[in-house]
């Protein structure tokens, strides 16, 4: 049985109540401001920005600073759920649209109250646009800022214009880490962040069409800098080469196509020197390389634990993956599985392999599963992505030394496959953690049941089914009764052979027992709040 819902921590029932106590307060100001309205415009803009500041005040006393970014979040929830419950309480009425807008106006000003030195997290993803743009006039009272995801801005559209809203917050922001800031940054901006961010780790700019060339001189001025994503800007090899060579500390660069002839050239270039550069990058990734690529990163960047290529075999021969001593990461799209020496790499590496992802990838039988499964003891993370595994000719006969994928903990399989293949890579793995399963791989009632006899999956927290013509409610059941850990049980509404009657009572049969699993579609789980959290 899945674990029993716990009742919520004392400061958790707090954050709640205080976020429940600010939109009340909202609703009661809506009255006010709306009344004010009729009389005088002016008056009621002041009045509603007294009263806002009145409660960041009361906030900002009364919530711990360790609590604040927790309260951001809880607002971030409610503040939405507030307007649309106003939303459908206006209803067509276009004669309500004044009184709206206000009360709307009103619901969104309350975002304000998390704009304090205080908050440490702010990430514009997870806020609805209506809101963006008044936290972007904000952002210099939150001084205390380590992590802020600006998202897209006006998603390069308007660059000229979101670039003071930048460069008027940036400059107070001396605490920053990890900045994103898709599709608008400018030189300007990194002018000003060289001098106020000095902290400053992990950098997004991917897809800044004003990132050129000339703007190396200022991304090389970070000194702390270790991951910087420069995909889609228009950054030459030129610039990618001046980054490796003046920012000792990178260990990501993103992906970058060119990024093996950068390092051709810099091996070309202090080929015969004693300085012989040795780069710090860990992430190694691109849609092209050559095995000369390879061999040489091999030799000039040591610490590489993770390597993301595209195989074409006309230019590239994996086993030039072999030299690459901390190798624990490889994401390999577009080959063959016995053709181009994957299994050959594997019996070589799989003991530090960790994380395995094939997309594209063919020729993957049961017996490429047995391999995988025994030169890759460790793996705990494994993706099967867009391949079609094929039935075995010949299979592989010899007692297996280790059991199967006994330490797999992520399974993501979205591929053409059998019964046994699933069965296989399932049965043996106990300490799975998560399995996400595609549209295309065939499942039923039967497999589970010869699954969970074999391995009960103790630690199972999520499941996600995409889509299944065989399963049942039964299956469902199983799992809740089976497995102790699971929280998560998606997508039930596409297993096609579960009514809408047999879903109804399995959510009530979850409710009565008070379990702790989340059954909701992924498209509703971005919150577990209702409205009546409002």
């Amino acid at each position: 049985m899945p674990k029993i819902k716990q009742p919520l921590k004392l400061e958790a029932l707090a954050l709640k109540s205080s976020v429940k106590w600010l939109t009340d307060t909202g609703r009661k100001l809506m009255k006010i401001i709306e009344t004010l309205t009729k009389r005088e415009v002016g008056g009621s803009s002041e009045f509603l920005k007294s009263q806002v500041q009145l409660l960041y005040n009361i906030f900002e006393y009364n919530v711990p600073c360790y609590l604040f970014d927790r309260f951001c979040e809880e607002v971030f929830i409610a503040i939405p759920l507030l307007i649309e419950s106003i939303t459908k309480g206006v209803g067509n009425h276009s004669s309500s649209m004044g009184k709206y807008l206000t009360k709307v106006n009103v619901a969104v000003s309350l975002a304000e109250v998390v704009a304090s030195p205080f908050l440490r997290i702010l990430n514009f993803d997870d806020m609805p646009k209506m809101m963006r743009h008044l936290l972007y006039s904000k952002l210099k009272q939150m001084k205390g800022l380590a992590y802020l995801n600006l998202s897209s801005l006006s998603g390069g559209w308007k660059t000229c214009e979101m670039e003071p809203v930048v460069l008027n917050s940036v400059i107070y922001l001396h605490n920053l880490q990890v900045l994103i800031l898709n599709y608008d940054c400018t030189d300007n901006i990194l002018r000003a962040l060289n001098t106020a961010c000095p902290r400053l780790r992990t950098l997004d700019i991917a897809s800044s069409k004003s990132i050129s060339n000339n703007s190396i001189k200022y991304l090389v001025e970070f000194p702390c800098l270790r991951s910087l994503q420069l995909h889609r800007t228009s950054v030459s090899i030129e610039g990618y080469v001046q980054l490796l060579l003046k920012l000792p500390l990178l260990e990501d660069i993103g992906r970058f196509d060119e990024i093996g002839r950068c390092l051709e050239y810099i091996d070309m270039t202090y080929e015969n020197f004693p300085d012989y550069p040795t780069l710090n990058l860990k992430i190694f990734s691109t849609r092209f390389v050559v095995t000369k690529h390879l061999q040489i990163l091999a030799k000039m960047c040591p610490e590489i634990k993770h390597v993301s290529i595209f195989h074409n075999p006309l230019s590239n021969d994996l086993m030039a993956l072999v030299p690459i001593n901390k190798l624990a990461e490889l994401r390999l799209l577009s080959c063959d599985f016995f053709g181009d020496q994957i299994r050959d790499v594997l019996q070589v590496k799989g003991c530090n392999i960790t994380y395995l992802h094939f997309e594209h990838v063919d020729q993957i039988d049961m017996n490429a599963l047995m391999y995988i499964s025994q030169f890759c003891p460790d793996l705990k993370h494994f993706t099967i992505y867009n391949c079609e595994l094929m039935e075995s000719t010949s299979l592989y006969t010899r007692r297996l030394d280790i059991p199967p994928f006994i330490n797999l903990e992520r399974l993501t399989i979205a591929a053409q496959c059998k019964h046994q293949h699933l069965e296989f890579i399932l049965s043996n793995c106990f300490k799975i953690k998560y399995i996400h399963i595609g549209t295309m791989v065939p499942t039923d009632d039967a497999l589970f049941d010869r699954l969970l006899l074999k391995n009960p999956m103790q630690d199972l927290e999520e499941l996600r089914i995409i889509f299944s013509n065989d399963l049942t409610i039964a299956t469902a059941y199983k799992l809740v009764n089976v497995c102790p850990n699971l929280m998560i049980l998606n997508e039930l509404e596409s297993w096609t052979r579960i009514n809408k009657l047999e879903l109804e009572c399995f959510k009530i049969f979850i409710e009565t027992r008070n379990f702790d699993l989340n059954i909701k579609p992924l498209r509703r789980c971005k919150t577990e709040e209702d409205d009546d959290n409002i």
